[in-house]
């Protein structure tokens, strides 16, 4: 497996690196498919008062697996951060395993098209969204993916949502985890 190492804002040391290596290379027998992982490294405050803050986010064959952990030493950070990858490989390699007894069929699907998706989406009154700015840009390559495909991907990286292109309706869907603990669907209308 290939391992990118990003500091920002400070330098990553050889025995970080050594450590890292150590310890990812270990996934691999949960993740034999992983093809590369990156690891960024960075510091939450300035000088010696600051915790370090290591996010390493694994590509496995186009299922990406991610992991935040703060800690004031940078060992400890990444060991943390790579116990809750092999947590969530762990995790991964089970419902693969399990993916052809949860398949989900046509017709349980959801509605292409419908007034309750527009309804739950839309704010409740007396609710006004509050301006802001970007701080922070992903780019991603997409593959298509099904609803059960996109609903694995997105408990295994742990959001409450996941956009991605559908393989069924070919065009963008954005998924998301309702308060019910159900999923709802957003999707694009027409052109």
């Amino acid at each position: 497996m290939e391992i990118i190492f990003r500091g920002q804002h400070l330098s990553v040391s050889d025995g970080f690196r050594r450590h890292a290596t150590e310890r990812l290379n270990k996934l691999t027998r949960y993740l034999p498919m992983a093809d590369h992982a990156i690891v960024d490294l960075r510091r939450e405050a300035k000088g010696e008062d600051g915790r370090y803050v290591v996010q390493v986010t694994v590509n496995a064959n186009g299922t990406f697996l991610r992991a935040e952990e703060r800690n004031f030493e940078e060992l400890a950070a990444i060991d943390a951060a790579v116990n809750a990858l092999s947590q969530q490989a762990k995790r991964f390699k089970e419902r693969r395993v399990l993916r052809s007894e949860r398949r989900v069929d046509k017709e349980s699907r959801l509605p292409v098209e419908g007034e309750e998706a527009a309804a739950e989406a839309s704010l409740p009154p007396g609710v006004a969204i509050i301006g802001g700015h970007v701080v922070r840009l992903k780019r991603f390559a997409m593959k298509p993916l099904t609803e059960a495909e996109a609903i694995e991907q997105m408990e295994l990286l742990g959001h409450s949502f996941f956009l991605f292109k559908d393989a069924d309706r070919e065009e963008l869907a954005l998924l998301y985890r309702r308060r019910d603990g159900d999923y709802g669907m957003i999707l694009p209308e027409g052109p």
